[in-house]
């Protein structure tokens, strides 16, 4: 005999008042399916195409003013090559045209870690790739396992700072941006 519940007839009150509860909510459910079952056309499809539809037409119609204006063919900063850069090592080089304005992108090896003395090396390259108007720098430490150091992004032209999408001219007078990783 099991204490927790008494006596044998203790038990049987308690499924029969289980079954009670649960046979007709069961059949409620069941008289539920069939109805929704002969609402739908008798049908029962687990997977049934979709009806593709026309796309909505526009309320409005966008169309934009902005007219690309002619950038004016201007060069931008010092050209003159820096005293004191660290040393740095050109690892590699992808150079690009576009519209008529030519740029390459670059990762510098480099121990240097300071802004300081990356915007020295970016001076340089800058001097050293003046005839492109944009380029795009990356500077890492390959003896760290590749550890990102910064990175810098020169425009030597007006239509340099264009291409790396200041589109209402350089940013500033100087013809570079560097920043350093922390």
């Amino acid at each position: 005999m099991c204490e927790l519940y008494g006596t044998h007839a203790a038990k049987l009150k308690g499924v029969q008042k289980t079954l009670s509860i649960l046979l007709p909510a069961a059949l409620a459910a069941l008289i539920v399916a069939c109805l929704l079952w002969l609402a739908s056309d008798g049908r029962i499809s687990a997977v049934e195409t979709p009806e593709i539809r026309p796309a909505p037409e526009p309320y409005v119609v966008v169309r934009s003013t902005y007219v690309n204006p002619r950038v004016p063919d201007v060069r931008v900063g010092d050209f003159e090559r820096p005293h004191g850069v660290p040393d740095y090592e050109i690892l590699q080089t992808d150079r690009s045209e576009h519209d008529g304005a030519s740029g390459a992108s670059l990762v510098v090896d480099t121990r240097a870690t300071s802004e300081r003395d990356l915007t020295l090396i970016a001076r340089d390259i800058k001097a050293r790739y003046a005839d492109l108007d944009t380029v795009s720098v990356e500077f890492i430490d390959s003896e760290s396992f590749l550890d990102y150091r910064g990175g810098a992004l020169i425009f030597n032209t007006a239509v340099g700072a264009y291409y790396a999408g200041f589109i209402y001219g350089p940013p500033n007078n100087k013809g570079y941006l560097v920043n350093a990783a922390d």
